[in-house]
């Protein structure tokens, strides 16, 4: 299976989301808000790299 740039980053922006949302990391150990943020963040600046990365193959 060949994965695009674009799926790759779109399934990493997901599985921070479903962290962030669950409040938990997928070993079952709880965040706190720090971690939680952090996660949030990361999936905000991996969504603008997914955007530009669109922008730059046009599509």
């Amino acid at each position: 299976m060949k994965v695009s740039p674009s799926l790759a980053l779109r399934t990493a922006i997901n599985a921070l989301r479903d962290i962030v949302e669950s409040e938990r990391m997928p070993n079952g150990i709880p965040l706190g808000e720090d971690e939680r943020e952090l996660h949030r963040l990361s999936a905000d600046e991996l969504e603008k790299q997914l955007v530009a990365l669109k922008g730059l193959a046009g599509c």
